[in-house]
């Protein structure tokens, strides 16, 4: 399984990734963590979360911040507006590239 690709988040959020061929989790509040662990040791480098786990998972990012892998990645699922995801992809490609390459809404 290294090398793959992962989705993580509710059911509902998930269920779409399934004709991508990615790994897909469907998770409770409480497991995401568990559920990342086990990911990391199965192998798998990309992981995609709803970004509604990004509090639950603040310890396992700070955990891998500095590590090319796995790359933990939140997507939002427009359940609410929090721009988690966005803001965190945002800081990634910024520190990637040296430039802010977003447009700023207005």
């Amino acid at each position: 399984m290294s090398g793959s690709l992962a989705i993580l988040g509710r059911r509902q959020e998930v269920l779409p990734f399934l004709a991508t061929g990615a790994i897909v989790c469907i998770v409770e509040k409480g497991e995401a963590e568990k559920k990342i662990y086990e990911l990391v040791n199965q192998g798998v480098r990309v992981i995609f979360f709803a970004e509604d786990f990004t509090e639950e998972l603040k310890d396992v990012l700070r955990q891998y911040q500095t590590q090319a892998f796995p790359c933990l990645i939140p997507f939002a699922t427009g359940a609410a507006k929090k721009r988690i995801a966005i803001e965190r992809l945002r800081g990634i490609i910024k520190k990637a590239v040296g430039a802010d390459i977003f447009l700023e809404e207005k």
